[in-house]
Parts: C-alpha cells; sequence; structure tokens
C-alpha cells in the first residue's frame, strides 16, 4: 500500500512480505519538495526514525549537500557523506571515514579530471582529453604529479605508451567513427567502415585483420578471421520458426547453432552442433550432436520451462520448471530427468523451493530439495549480515553454515565467523583508503578432529594504478613475515615476481602484443606454461616446459567453451578427459581409458549454479557464500560430499572430501591442468592474483582502479566478485567496451569476443533474449539480490490480461487506456467481479501472446475422448473450460480452479482453429493466492487441438 500527499508525492509505503511481518516505510519532504528524511524498516519492522532514517541536507539551489546514511547495528556514529561544490565545474565528496573523490568537468560537462583520496595518504587521479565534438582522444594516469597534457585531434594515435602513465589514445574519421586507438595494454589497433558506417575491418596490435561483410539492411552476414569465417543467416531455414528479420543459423569452423523463435520473437528452440569433436583427439561421432535446448516462457515474458539437451548415448533428457510469486520474482525451480528422452509434462523433483523475500527484493530464505534451509538477515544498509543453512541430515538437525559478517564505515566486510556442525571458521580483513584489501587472517579448525587445523595471514601493497606490488606470507601465530613476493610491472602486466624466500625471478610471464599471457615460468618448481592464443585472444592449448600438451580449448563465436580437452588424474592415473559444453546447462564428460560419456545437467538461480544431476537424476547441492564461491556441496540427503574454504585471491585454503567438483571460487570452474579459472571471458590465475589476459571492457570509466585491465575486482575480492571476466560487482555505472569508451559512434561490431560474457547468454549465443540471460547467467547481480521485476503499475494479474489483449504493460498510455476501459465496462482488474463481454479474438492469439498451448484438468476418461476424438471434452457441446495455470496435483487444481471433481491427469495442448472466448477470460476471477481464484479461459465453441502431453497428477 502506498500513502501519497497533495501534491502526490510519496510519503509512505506499506509492504506486506509474509502472514508474520509487515515493513513501513515513510519518506518527509522539505519546502521545495525535495527527499528530508526516509525511514527504513528495522525488526521487527515498526517505525523507529531514531535508528533507521536517512537524511538529505540540500543547498539553497537545491542541490544535495549532506547524505546521513541510517545507524546499523554495531555502529556507534552514523555514516556521513559531504559534497562541496568548489566551483560551477569541481564538486568533492566525503565520506566521513576519511575517503573523497574530486571531479572536475569542462562546460561542457565532460569529466576532465577524477582523484581519489583518503586519509590514510593513499590515493589516484586520472585525467581526459576531448576533441571539439567532444569525443574522448585521451586518458592518462595522473599518480607522478605531472600535469595533464591534451594532444591535436588531427595528430593521430601514438605507439603503445611504455611511460607507466597508462595513457590511451583515440582518433576518430570525419563522421565521429573511432578509426584507431593505443592502449598501453592491448597496444594499437585500427578500425574502418564503409559508406553506411558499418564497422568492415579490425587489425589488432599483433596485425591481426578481422573483416566483416552486410546484407542490405546492415546485418552481418560474414564475419572472416584467419581460424575460418564465421557466417549469419536471418530470415528463414529449415526448421525454424517466426524467423523472419531474425538471426537463424550461425556457421564457424567448430559448430553450427541454429535459432527458432515464438511469436514474440524470443527463443524457444537451439540447435548445436559440435563439429571439433572431430579435432584433437577425436570423439565418438555420436558426440557431434545434435543438442537442442528448448524454452518455453509465460505471459509476462519469464522462462517457465527448459528442456534440457539429449544425453547422445542413452537420450536421457531433463526438463526445469520455473514458478514465481505473484510480485514477479522467482519462488521455486523442480526438474524431471527421463531416461529415454521423452520427456513427461511437469516437474516432479524441487530444487529449490520456498524462496521468500523481503520488502526490498533480497532473498530471506530458500529450501533445497534435500530439505536444507539457507535463510539470509540483512542490516538496515540492506547489506548481507548473517548467512545460514542448516535442515535435518540422517535424523539430526545439521548447520552446514552459519556465518555472521561485520563491516566498516566504507561497506568493506571486516570479519567472518562461520560456525558449522563440522567446522568454525573466522577470517579477519583490513583495508587502504581505496577499499583494497591490505591483510587477511583465518583459521579453519574442526571441532570432531583436534588433528586438522589450518591457519594463514597474508599481506598486500598495491600501486595508486591498481597493480598489486608486494604478497606477504605470515606466520598466523607470530605474525612474523616468512615470505615476501614483490611483482615488476609493464604497465598493468606483471612481468616478473621475486621472492625474499626463493630469489629473484621467481615467477616470469611473458604477453602478446594484444596482452595475452603467452609463456609462464615458475623457476622454483621448475614448471613451464606454455599458452597459444588465438586471433580472437581466446587460450587454445597450454604445454609443459617440454611441448607435452596439458589442456586444448575449442570456443563457438561467441567465446563460449564448447569443448575442453586435458590431462586430469583419475584413479591415480593421468587421463585423457574431454569435457563437451552443447549448452551452459548441460554438459558431456568423455574419459577415454574407460570410455564412457556421463552427463551433466546444471541448475542455475539468478545466474548461480546451485545444484547438477547426471543422466540418472544423481544430485549435488551448492552452498556459496557471499561472492558465490562454493564452499559446501550436498548430495540428495543433504550428506557433505565436499567442503571447500578459499584464500582471498582464489587460492584454495581447505578441501576435504571429493576433490573433483569443478565450480569453486566464484562459482567458476577450475581447470586443474592449468590452475587457472576460467572466467568465461578470460582465464584468471589465483596464485599471482591477475587475469591472464587485458580485459577488452573498463571497469567504471570514472574509477581510478578502473583502467587496470589485469586486476581483480579492483582489490577487493572479500567483497566483489567478477561473474563475466569483465566487472566487478562494485562497479555503479556501466562498464564500457574500447570502442564505447572514446566517445565517438559504437560500430555494430566490437571487438570479436570481447562483449559476449563468454557464453552468459545461457548458451544461446548471439540470439539470447535479455530476459533469458537475466535469469540464466548474466546478471552480475548476488545470489541474495534476485532479478527484479520491470517496473508496471499494473499488477499481475492486470499485466496478463492486457498481454492477452494486445497491450503492453510496461508502456503507461496503455496501462491507463487499459485501467479505464475496465471501469468504464464494469470490470475492476484488481480482481473484483463486473460483466465479462465478448469477443471474437482468441488471447492465446492476440499480440503479445507467445504460445497456442493450454492445460485441462480432466479425469482418466476425458484423456481417452481427447485421445480419440482430437477434441476438448470429446467434443460435446456446452463450455469448455482451460487454463494457462500449471498445479502439480489434483487437488490444488481443484481447490484453484473451482472444479466439481478432482483431477487425476492434466493435459497439455495446442489449439487448433479460432474458437471464441471470454474477452477476459476469466470463469471465476483472477486474484492469484486464494482458494478458487485461478485465471481460465472459455468458450461454447468446439475446441479441436493437439496433444502435446498427458501427465498423472499427485
Amino acid at each position: 500500500m502506498y500513502h501519497v500527499s497533495f501534491f502526490n508525492l510519496l510519503t509512505g509505503a506499506e509492504s506486506p512480505v509474509s502472514e508474520k511481518q509487515e515493513q513501513i516505510n515513510n519518506v518527509e519532504y522539505n519546502e521545495t519538495l525535495k527527499y528530508k528524511r526516509i525511514f527504513l524498516r528495522k525488526p521487527p519492522y515498526l517505525l523507529i526514525p531514531s535508528y533507521s532514517q536517512l537524511t538529505f541536507e540540500y543547498d539553497p539551489i537545491g542541490r544535495i549537500k549532506k547524505t546521513i546514511l541510517p545507524l546499523a547495528q554495531g555502529e556507534t556514529s552514523p555514516v556521513v557523506v559531504t559534497t562541496a561544490y568548489n566551483s560551477a565545474f569541481e564538486t568533492t565528496e566525503t565520506h566521513s571515514s576519511g575517503t573523497s573523490k574530486r571531479t572536475v568537468k569542462n562546460a561542457s560537462g565532460e569529466v576532465l579530471y577524477v582523484e581519489d583520496f583518503s586519509s590514510d595518504g593513499t590515493g589516484a587521479k586520472i585525467g581526459f582529453c576531448y576533441d571539439i565534438a567532444g569525443n574522448r582522444i585521451k586518458k592518462s594516469d595522473l599518480n607522478d604529479g605531472s600535469l595533464m597534457s591534451c594532444p591535436s585531434s588531427s595528430a593521430g594515435v601514438p605507439t603503445k605508451d611504455v611511460s607507466g602513465r597508462n595513457q590511451t589514445y583515440w582518433s576518430y574519421d570525419a563522421f565521429g567513427k573511432l578509426k584507431a586507438q593505443s592502449d598501453p595494454d592491448l597496444g594499437v589497433s585500427s578500425y574502418n567502415y564503409n559508406t553506411f558506417g558499418d564497422l568492415t575491418s579490425t587489425t589488432n596490435a599483433k596485425g591481426v585483420t578481422t573483416t566483416f561483410t552486410y546484407d542490405g539492411v546492415g546485418r552481418i552476414l560474414t564475419k572472416n578471421i584467419p581460424e575460418g569465417n564465421i557466417q549469419y543467416t536471418y530470415d528463414s531455414f529449415s526448421g525454424s520458426e517466426n524467423a523472419l528479420g531474425r538471426l537463424v543459423r550461425i556457421e564457424d569452423s567448430n559448430q553450427n547453432k541454429t535459432f527458432s523463435y515464438d511469436k514474440l520473437g524470443r527463443v524457444k528452440k537451439e540447435t548445436r552442433v559440435i563439429l571439433a569433436t572431430t579435432e584433437g583427439n577425436p570423439l565418438p561421432s555420436e558426440t557431434a550432436g545434435p543438442y537442442i535446448t528448448e524454452t518455453r516462457y509465460d505471459l509476462l515474458g519469464r522462462v517457465t520451462r527448459i528442456d534440457y539437451p539429449e544425453h547422445p548415448i542413452s537420450h536421457g533428457r531433463m526438463r526445469a520448471c520455473y514458478e514465481y510469486g505473484t510480485a514477479g520474482y522467482i519462488s521455486g525451480i523442480s526438474v524431471q530427468v527421463n531416461t529415454n528422452g521423452i520427456l513427461p509434462g511437469y516437474c516432479n523433483k524441487d530444487i529449490v523451493e520456498n524462496i521468500t523475500y523481503n520488502e526490498f527484493g533480497q532473498t530471506s530464505s530458500l529450501t533445497l530439495g534435500n530439505g536444507i534451509t539457507t535463510s539470509y538477515g540483512y542490516d538496515v544498509k540492506g547489506r548481507m549480515v548473517r548467512l545460514n543453512s542448516s535442515g535435518d541430515v540422517g535424523g539430526s538437525n545439521k548447520v552446514l553454515q552459519d556465518a555472521v559478517y561485520s563491516f566498516n564505515p566504507n561497506n568493506n566486510i571486516t570479519n567472518v565467523v562461520n560456525h558449522s556442525t563440522d567446522f568454525n571458521t573466522q577470517f579477519v580483513y583490513d583495508y587502504d583508503g581505496l577499499g583494497r584489501l591490505t591483510s587477511a587472517n583465518g583459521s579453519y579448525i574442526e571441532p570432531s578432529n583436534s588433528n586438522f587445523t589450518q591457519r594463514f595471514q597474508q599481506s598486500f601493497d598495491y600501486a595508486k594504478n591498481g597493480n598489486l606490488t608486494s604478497k606477504r606470507f605470515h606466520d598466523p601465530l607470530s605474525g612474523n613475515i616468512s615470505d615476501v613476493w614483490s611483482y615488476q610491472y609493464t604497465n598493468h602486466q606483471v612481468t616478473n615476481i621475486d621472492s625474499s624466500k626463493s630469489g629473484n625471478d621467481t615467477l616470469v610471464m611473458q604477453y602478446d602484443a594484444n596482452g595475452n599471457l603467452t609463456r609462464q615460468r615458475d623457476n622454483v618448481k621448475d614448471l613451464t606454461k606454455r599458452i597459444s592464443i588465438d586471433s580472437q585472444d581466446r587460450i587454445t592449448q597450454i604445454q609443459d616446459g617440454n611441448n607435452a600438451i596439458l589442456g586444448s580449448y575449442w570456443y563457438d563465436e561467441s567465446g563460449f567453451r564448447i569443448r575442453k580437452s586435458s590431462l586430469e588424474p583419475k584413479n591415480n592415473v593421468f587421463s585423457n578427459v574431454e569435457i563437451l559444453y552443447p549448452s551452459k546447462f548441460f554438459g558431456l564428460e568423455f574419459i577415454e581409458s574407460e570410455n564412457v560419456i556421463s552427463s551433466v545437467n546444471n541448475v542455475y538461480l539468478n545466474g548461480v549454479r546451485i545444484a547438477a544431476l547426471n543422466e540418472a537424476g544423481a544430485l549435488a547441492y551448492y552452498l556459496t557464500d557471499q561472492v558465490d564461491s562454493v564452499s559446501t556441496v550436498l548430495d540428495d540427503e543433504g550428506n557433505t560430499l565436499s567442503l571447500m574454504q578459499y584464500l582471498p585471491y582464489g587460492d584454495t585454503f581447505v578441501q576435504r572430501g571429493d576433490l573433483n567438483f569443478s565450480p569453486k571460487f566464484n562459482s567458476q570452474e577450475l581447470d586443474r591442468e592449468s590452475g587457472f579459472y576460467f572466467y568465461n571471458a578470460r582465464f584468471y590465475d589465483p596464485g599471482i592474483a591477475r587475469f591472464t589476459s587485458a580485459d577488452t571492457i573498463i571497469d567504471g570509466e570514472l574509477d581510478t582502479q578502473g583502467w587496470n585491465r589485469f586486476s581483480y575486482v579492483k582489490g577487493n575480492p572479500i567483497g566483489a566478485k567478477d561473474p563475466t571476466g569483465h566487472c566487478s560487482t562494485l562497479s555503479t555505472v556501466p562498464c564500457k567496451t574500447q570502442l564505447e569508451l572514446g566517445g565517438g559512434g559504437v560500430p555494430p561490431v566490437g571487438r570479436p569476443g570481447s562483449s559476449s560474457g563468454g557464453g552468459n547468454s545461457a548458451g544461446l549465443g548471439a540470439a539470447a533474449t535479455g530476459l533469458l540471460a537475466n535469469l540464466l547467467g548474466s546478471k552480475d547481480d548476488k545470489p541474495s539480490l534476485p532479478d527484479k521485476p520491470r517496473s508496471t503499475s499494473a499488477t499481475p494479474s492486470e499485466a496478463k490480461d492486457m498481454s492477452k489483449a494486445g497491450l503492453d504493460p510496461l508502456n503507461k498510455s496503455d496501462v491507463k487506456n487499459f485501467l479505464d476501459k475496465g471501469n468504464k465496462s464494469g470490470v475492476t482488474h484488481g480482481g473484483n467481479s463486473g460483466t465479462n463481454n465478448k469477443t471474437n479474438a482468441s488471447p492465446f492469439e492476440a499480440k503479445n501472446t507467445s504460445t497456442t498451448s493450454g492445460y485441462r484438468y480432466v479425469t482418466k476418461g476425458e484423456v481417452q475422448a481427447i485421445k480419440d476424438t482430437g477434441m476438448l471434452r470429446g467434443g460435446r457441446e456446452g463450455e469448455t473450460y482451460f487454463t494457462k495455470d500449471l498445479y502439480k496435483s489434483g487437488a490444488k487444481a481443484q481447490e484453484r480452479l473451482s472444479l466439481d471433481k478432482k483431477p487425476t491427469h492434466r493435459v497439455e495442448f495446442e489449439i487448433s482453429g479460432k474458437p471464441n472466448y471470454e474477452k477476459y477470460g476469466s470463469k471465476v476471477d483472477p486474484l492469484y493466492g486464494q482458494p478458487g481464484k485461478g485465471s481460465e479461459f472459455m468458450t461454447t465453441d468446439p475446441v479441436k487441438v493437439k496433444l502435446i502431453n498427458v501427465q498423472p497428477l499427485k
């Protein structure tokens, strides 16, 4: 419930989030109608202004000059942020903890200088130059005290800068298109365009040229690279539905993908054939595919079902079903695994259920399919302060994790205390004024095993530009330093690491002209990695010092890794292990020595892998921490299969149990053959805490730490993660590609593979829809921060009705017309009964309707009648009802749909023809969440159908 003032200003909100708790927000305004004070919730959700108010103060012309944040539990004084307007072009924002940011702009509003500084003496500064058209032509670090010097806009770009100031240059053509750039990490590259402004060729610092061709409407047809051409097909292809104007096929040397769409243009089917199975160590011919992934959506565009690819030998296949609450958040995921490839109509195994949220959209709790419940606690600032997972295991309650978090005024985690049944851990952290981790110490103790106790202590130093300059190893008991690693750099590329214990050049690194690591030598361990890079800056092979192949890798056109071949220890011997990735959801493993192909089906919740199943349905559940690092792996009974803890930058601290689970630090996969984590867009080396290649994305263009293309999450691995290998979750502004940073026109094609997220489009490649990608992996949100529903003033049931009527529930004008029309016709769209008018338009075939399918809940006799006649109700005259609502049990369907008898089966069908329907399609009020209030469609016409599935109900 919302409260508004005479001026239509929001003054309060009441948001019931469960039957037992209610949150109240109040908003006060000053005399100029600007926010003055906002009251936030505090358990038990009562209005306590002295505890939880957020206050703003303004200067005489209405600019915020002071913000006083809510006082969180344990804080003795509030955090205050003040903004000083030093001139019309300069502002300084100062945090009460002692950190400040100074920003200087020119008269056009373009940022010239950004300076971060702190009371502890840390600080950094960057500067920018622009041409007369407002295109950025230079960026430079100003940490040596020198002044910014701007080149002539007609001077072009110089060679790669090696001055240590990390200077980047851009130049443009007469139309503002970027034609050349010089980057301290990526080197010098150039761009050419056709007369329509389409990018036709790029040449990188290695001299590799990539060319592009287009059709008559500007769609890319071919991308020509040294490894082979990539071809794109549009509008029509065999088996592709609703293809006009859309991408239907991508072909490259490693794989082919074909797409089919629903009527709203969302990908409903992807078919992939992997050609790379014949390269390297050839795989059985069956592993080439085709692999089919099918997706279904509801009327609001949310994914409701995903059918995974089949196992190529057993033809077993999994279906995942997604359920949503009335607020639009996902409420549960269930699956069905079938060994014969014929999928049943519903999912009968819960993977996660009872997902609840607080009034701010943060996850409050969830229950895994093995009965383990995870609850999340937050303070008044929205920070997660407690993470608890517990449940019945073997007949007794077991605590899997119970972590309590403490923070400093800058919201950095300073202490984590975790007590569980099997182990206790404690970690203590400290940071510099730029939020970079400077010290960490931790302990792991098993109460039942006094002989197993692990401890560590490390400390770190950084340069002003974000380079990690030293890493110290301490004796965890005495605190004495046992070893110091000193990092040497060329720009942001670490080239040497000297050890006070082992001597100079303990580690030596070499890079190519594009900033890719090509060789790493460990002189202490006498180990060498020789790394091969393709034209798209992706690792394709790693060899040891004797040129023996440790690992080989293949990718599709977007950078998604589709095959990995490596030597791995299996049963105490090294075996060749082949892994195929037909989609993000589905993988195959072939162990050559055993001649067996096994599969794994991955289940994701808000982009994080929470469970995995093999073809027989055996389950593993993943419990994760605040940065999604896997801490515990459980089986379907709640028993612990593996325990893991990590050092700050991702090295393994403790690992107990099964070592073979791939997702570990940040839930990313560890390639054991190299020791690198695969972060989709690129690889990360936890040993040296650096990425192995330069990022093609700038992680915050106005952040002094954001221009370091090799650093990991800007030096804060405790509170931030990097889900895609491009952007950390610390970022408060959109990350930008090199082409976007210049400020000129952005070509339709960026650096190859740079912005794909390495497959974070949920295996759908270039044709993935934003909503599917958000649900299944491309969002950078923490697991406790689920994707929020898109804003609309229509209720969920109203939005559904609008979609059926061909209206956009996100368009304010459509919403107004819809509500006005409802009031005039006697229909109140909040769920109250009014008069229903008939129309000839089918709600399943109207604009914005994705499918002609529906459900009917019936007895066994009607199932046979439908099979015999191809008609609902066997073609008998009278009223025929069916629904879009999915219920798993006959009792629930009877309750929600007000049926006379409890149904025994649910039939899923596609409608043939165009029967007449009730205008708003409601047998009873579509007010969800109440018995007898399910939503149905009714017609008196015969309904001819094509039967899809018949499923017995619980």
